[in-house]
């Protein structure tokens, strides 16, 4: 044992771990992490045992191992450091210490190296990497449970139900909202924001419109259209395919030759919204979910900015919206598999909770830029590759044998 309950480490762990460790140095270099400590002043202000560019890679690692506690996640980055100092020995910190490290980082470092490095993985090969020259890409969101403490309640609040009295009764969790897009032909998530649980998707979709642009087709559920997201998202230049609900009013203004037609998106009556504030044009796809005997099930409402049937048919863009669901799969890999079923998130703080999110993105972008590489480099298709695979192959030892199965 070391001073004050540290311990001094040697290399014990084996290979599997520097194979870890070398995947997030890989996708996070030391520069670029030196870079986002810098840009949030995060800098230590005087030499600490745990420095904080070396507390990034730790927080990190916890991303990885979602199932094991930090000291042995210290452990493992510890005896990889050991192993590449070429035997010196790492002091290990105590949890306390460590728990203390990330308060002194916060979560700004990790939000800032995951918008460093995320972007879109897909090449002009990929497939269903684009569409008509267009980049596909879908939006959509979803929630994570946080440790039940009343500062996480505080910061993101959570659901609750009403008792036969009427009285609202808290939920098991607090639950933090994010809202993210994917690239749809890799699963990519290249943005990511979030808020309280109280945040409405519009609200967090409305900051990732810098993101999108000229080249781009977005995809979306019936969550999202209105007319002043709509507006907006289409003025960045990118086209548009939702779907919208049945609540929307949608006038046949002229059909197209396809069965399509264009219609109106009429803005809603608002105190604050400028007299004579014009209708938005947009192109009506309509079209049905046939059950197996030819049946129609489900019927599906399609809004879109491309208003020319010849260089858009109505049949294309009604099979392309259903790539909306690879950012489904992309949640589903992000929490069930990369996190766990079940998992909460472990931070008691909010900063923390902030904090261990930006680094789980950060995680799942990682992995994904490894299923990528890994596809391009046997020319198959990235979502052909098990994202479970890739994580057990960077989490196990080097002998394991998961590789990339389909």
């Amino acid at each position: 044992m070391g001073r004050a309950g540290q311990q001094v480490l040697k290399d014990e762990d084996g290979l599997g771990d520097r194979i870890s460790v070398g995947l997030l140095a890989r996708a996070f270099p030391r520069a670029t992490v030196e870079a986002v400590v810098e840009a949030a002043g995060a800098r230590e202000k005087r030499t600490r045992m745990l420095p904080s560019w070396l507390v990034v890679y730790y927080v990190l690692a916890l991303a990885l191992f979602m199932d094991m506690g930090g000291g042995r996640v210290m452990r493992k980055l510890a005896g990889t450091l050991s192993w590449a100092a070429r035997g010196v020995a790492v002091v290990l910190p105590s949890e306390e210490a460590l728990s203390r490290a990330r308060s002194r980082l916060g979560p700004v470092p990790l939000r800032l190296l995951f918008e460093s490095v995320a972007g879109p993985l897909a090449g002009p090969h990929t497939p269903g990497g684009f569409w008509r020259g267009r980049r596909v890409l879908s939006v959509d969101g979803t929630t994570l449970d946080l440790q039940d403490t009343a500062a996480n309640w505080a910061r993101f609040g959570g659901p609750g139900t009403a008792d036969e009295f009427g009285v609202k009764l808290r939920g098991g969790f607090p639950q933090v909202r994010v809202v993210a897009l994917a690239e749809c032909g890799t699963r990519a998530l290249i943005g990511a924001r979030q808020g309280s649980y109280a945040t409405s998707e519009k609200a967090l979709t409305v900051e990732l419109l810098p993101l999108l642009g000229k080249g781009m087709l977005v995809l979306a559920d019936r969550n999202f259209p209105g007319y002043d997201l709509w507006g907006q998202a289409a003025a960045t230049g990118a086209d548009l395919l939702w779907r919208v609900g049945s609540i929307f009013t949608l006038p046949v203004v002229t059909v197209l030759t396809d069965g399509s037609y264009l219609s109106r998106l009429t803005p809603p009556k608002n105190k604050d919204r400028p007299a004579g504030t014009a209708p938005i044009i947009v192109r009506v796809v309509k079209y049905h979910l046939l059950a197996s005997d030819g049946t129609p099930t489900e019927t599906f409402h399609l809004i879109s900015t491309l208003l020319d049937a010849d260089a858009a048919p109505a049949a294309e863009l009604a099979d392309l919206y259903h790539a909306r669901w690879q950012i489904e799969s992309a949640f589903g890999a992000f929490k069930s598999q990369l996190k766990g079923d079940g998992v909460v998130l472990r931070s008691k703080t909010p900063d923390g909770a902030e904090q261990e999110l930006w680094a789980l993105l950060c995680a799942y972008h990682a992995i994904r830029e490894l299923i990528c590489a890994a596809a391009e480099l046997t020319a198959q298709d990235p979502l052909r590759l098990s994202f479970i695979a890739a994580l057990d192959a960077v989490r196990g030892p080097v002998g394991d044998p998961a590789a990339f199965p389909p």
